[in-house]
């Protein structure tokens, strides 16, 4: 159970046991009556929630607007100018560097679609579990584009400071992509 519920259902408990004891006081008391340990955790758990809802917004139009294109201006909106990247076990950092990556990969899937299926968020991080769709028109790992249509899952955690991505962590299916250009055979 992640701390945020542990706190809530805490503090809900606290409140519960200690109105049931006493006459129900007026909205704006209610922390007061439940005691030190209720009106402690409400306001740490607004902010973090504030936070979580504040980063999934951020996410909901980094997917929505930039993935789509690949815009450098929108970059500059979402992406940390030093942001750090790792995928296939490599690690990489900049803004440049991500527009580059999104570049090769739109060059690759020139009608690339990332396709929100779930969005999670706690904290400063955003979980997102995406399909990707796209046919192969352009070199992709070395193999040159075959027409071929390719979806496969993938899954990224973002790390948000102040609005923008300063990390993501991302697992493609690389191996269902490969099988799919014909790079790797699949039995």
């Amino acid at each position: 159970m992640n701390k945020l519920v542990a706190r809530t259902i805490l503090m809900l408990t606290v409140t519960l046991g200690a109105t049931a004891c006493k006459p129900v006081a007026p909205p704006e008391t209610h922390a007061a009556a439940a005691g030190p340990m209720a009106s402690a955790a409400a306001p740490e758990a607004i902010q973090a929630s504030t936070v979580a809802e504040t980063n999934k917004r951020v996410m909901q139009r980094f997917t929505g607007e930039f993935l789509p294109t690949g815009d450098a201006a929108l970059a500059e909106q979402f992406l940390s100018p030093d942001v750090t990247i790792y995928f296939a076990g490599q690690k990489q950092q900049g803004r440049d560097t991500y527009l580059g990556l999104v570049a090769a990969n739109r060059a690759a899937f020139p009608d690339l679609v990332w396709k929100v299926d779930q969005m999670v968020a706690e904290g400063d991080t955003v979980a997102i579990r995406y399909t990707m769709t796209g046919t192969h028109r352009g070199d992709f790992a070395g193999v040159g584009g075959t027409g071929k249509p390719v979806t496969a899952q993938s899954m990224a955690f973002y790390r948000l400071e102040n609005g923008k991505i300063v990390e993501e962590r991302a697992q493609l299916d690389l191996l269902a992509v490969l099988q799919q250009i014909g790079a790797i055979p699949t039995k």
